[in-house]
């Protein structure tokens, strides 16, 4: 069988994100042994996804805004602040239970137009990492890089916010281009982390932590407490940490991956957005339940939007290492 495309990694990757958010938003907020065994409808009408997935789309206009050639940054910085204040105003908004940090960042935007400074710089929650989707798909190398910390700073500006959108970035770019996500991809994000990409933040720690957790391979669940910061992916080092864990561990089969990341007593559908991103990327569409993807709302924009991102990355020079 044939090595899937760039093309069709990109697909799996945006629908995977999707997929994993839908799959984790009614379990969000459960607490105790229900979150283990509570069910979850995969049927159309009750699989919805939630912001992760709603703000990786109007990033993804973003993106496209750009004309071909090197990322401009203040270009780039004030189309996403104008794509996230139209996803603020969009009536689908209030019902993807969006996050407060990142309506505050484009209620700001909205009102000065400072991409720069619309961001909370004491907020590192989930919201900048869960969304970088498109990023990889579009952009590589230092562009990458720049569109990363773009991208988070809108809304979130702290260091670790900053870190982890990053890094998990670069890392879907790998697995895009090679159908690879494993340890050795994790472990060249850290030296990142651990050089250029540093703001001062730990997310390096919690990825450090995951790949030690998942050789382990003991226990049933993702053990919350052993990923730096240890709150169960409300904020952004340990929902990326939790993330590749639960890919790194249970990466074989998507579905058991994003169950066991969504099955936490955290943020459920940013920790499970995560997992399937990465593993859908790696594999591509193949490896994703035919059964969920029916499901999916929107699915065929998701496909278009992702094809536009694929048809736009290749009018661009070849980047630069970042």
């Amino acid at each position: 069988m044939p090595s899937p495309s760039f093309a069709d990694r990109s697909l799996g990757a945006f629908w995977g994100l999707a997929l994993g958010d839908a799959y984790g938003r009614t379990l969000e907020f459960v607490t105790g042994s229900a979150v283990r065994t509570r069910p979850v409808s995969v049927a159309p009408g009750d699989f919805m996804w939630t912001d992760d997935t709603h703000m990786s789309l109007y990033l993804a206009l973003a993106i496209l805004d750009q004309p071909p050639g090197r990322l401009e940054r203040e270009a780039f910085g004030n189309a996403v602040g104008r794509r996230y204040v139209e996803w603020m105003r969009d009536p689908l908004t209030p019902s993807t239970a969006p996050g407060g940090t990142c309506l505050r960042g484009a209620a700001a935007f909205a009102r000065h137009g400072d991409w720069g400074r619309s961001g909370d710089r004491g907020s590192d929650g989930s919201g900048a990492v869960m969304r970088v989707c498109p990023l990889p798909i579009a952009l590589q190398g230092e562009d990458l890089s720049r569109g990363a910390y773009v991208s988070s700073v809108v809304t979130h500006a702290h260091p670790n916010a900053i870190e982890a959108a990053m890094a998990a970035a670069h890392m879907l770019r790998e697995a895009l281009e090679t159908g690879v996500f494993d340890a050795g991809v994790v472990g060249r994000a850290v030296e990142g982390l651990r050089g250029p990409w540093s703001r001062g933040g730990f997310v390096a720690d919690a990825l450090e932590a995951a790949v030690g957790w998942a050789r382990q391979r003991t226990g049933d669940w993702l053990d919350e407490p052993a990923i730096p910061d240890g709150g169960g992916g409300w904020r952004s080092a340990s929902a990326l940490g939790l993330g590749v864990a639960a890919a790194l561990r249970w990466g074989e089969d998507f579905a058991t991956a994003v169950e066991k990341a969504a099955r936490i007593q955290g943020d459920s559908d940013s920790v499970a957005c995560l997992t399937g991103m990465f593993l859908g990327g790696a594999g591509g569409v193949a490896v994703l339940p035919p059964a969920w993807v029916g499901a999916l709302p929107q699915a065929d924009h998701i496909r278009q939007m992702t094809a536009r991102l694929v048809s736009w990355s290749k009018l661009l020079p070849p980047a630069p290492a970042s």
